[in-house]
């Protein structure tokens, strides 16, 4: 049976636009591998809030419900308090598995709630990850090659009350969790990585990373905008360091290196730009889209944390300001 997923993003700034909403977009693209998805639907923090949220996705028959956000030591985190009167039977393996991070420190200050909810007829699974990106993406990967499996046995299916239908649903989920990284062995290959005084071309990036073996292009173009926060920017100079273009190369195998994606191109531009030139171009392939946004986000993360660019702000009021990043 096909997971219906429903994403729910809790958070005060995202609700009122004054943020981006980016952790629920991503759980909806990486939990799209089992099942299909609906959201995010983006509700402010509270009790009432989530709670109104959760049940409503329940009453219009999702089986596993997602929540991103609210889990943590703030006074208005109340995405946990908000579950755990909608749970009848709590999952502590699945909620221990969500606070062992060793890419994410702080995960272990995540009080996320794993579950089984009960709406009239309706039931779900129900999960509260934590609302960084980082956080989501272990999310997925622990509960997702768990879902298909948790959803049958909360249904009570008759092939699960047989000792070999039971045995066979569990077979098939540790088979999925055995193998789950198994795509992921492989590196990508780095057809271009470097630095530029030319203009970005995001055509040329896409046609370097063609390949018949992939079933998702992304794309990142990161291009100056008119604004710094509150102060407009007419602008922008890029200075590199010699050995930049030897350092985004490093990092673009780096990032490769058992990413199970097919292949990356990326360019980061120097001197003079314009408001809308780019500034960041990169392209990644893969065989499925999970592996393609994973390799993206990290190519870019660490192009801005590694990359010895220096970036001067040209603003409106006439004013100038350097930084040291990317």
């Amino acid at each position: 049976m096909t997971c219906r997923i429903t994403v729910i993003t809790v958070s005060d700034r995202s609700f009122s636009g004054s943020r981006e909403d980016i952790s629920g977009p991503l759980a909806a693209h990486l939990l799209g591998e089992f099942g299909t998805v609906s959201g995010p639907i983006v509700v402010p923090d509270g009790i009432e809030s989530v709670q109104n949220a959760i049940v409503q996705a329940i009453r219009e028959g999702a089986t596993v419900v997602f929540t991103t956000g609210g889990t943590g030591v703030t006074p208005r985190d109340l995405t946990p308090e908000a579950t755990k009167p909608l749970v009848i039977k709590r999952l502590p393996g699945v909620e221990a598995l969500l606070r062992d991070s060793t890419k994410v420190p702080t995960a272990a200050l995540s009080r996320g709630v794993a579950g089984i909810a009960r709406e009239g007829e309706n039931t779900a699974f129900v999960v509260n990850a934590p609302g960084s990106t980082g956080g989501v993406r272990d999310a997925v990967a622990h509960i997702g090659p768990l879902l298909a499996h948790i959803t049958e046995q909360m249904r009570g299916e008759e092939s699960l009350h047989s000792a070999a239908g039971h045995s066979a649903a569990h077979a098939q989920a540790t088979w999925r969790i055995q193998h789950r990284s198994e795509g992921q062995k492989s590196d990508a290959q780095v057809v271009r990585a470097g630095v530029t005084k030319d203009q970005i071309s995001m055509d040329v990036l896409v046609a370097d990373v063609a390949d018949p073996r992939a079933g998702a292009v992304v794309t990142f173009c990161g291009q100056v905008r008119n604004h710094d926060d509150s102060r407009g920017v007419r602008a922008i100079e890029y200075e590199a360091h010699p050995d930049a273009a030897r350092v985004v190369g490093s990092i673009a195998n780096d990032v490769a290196a058992g990413s199970g994606a097919c292949k990356i191109s990326v360019l980061h531009r120097t001197g003079s730009l314009a408001v809308g030139d780019v500034a960041l171009g990169a392209a990644v392939s893969a065989a499925h889209r999970a592996e393609a946004f994973a390799l993206i986000e990290k190519l870019v993360e660490q192009i801005k944390l590694r990359l010895p660019v220096w970036k001067k702000q040209e603003f409106t009021d006439g004013r100038s300001e350097w930084t040291g990043y990317a």
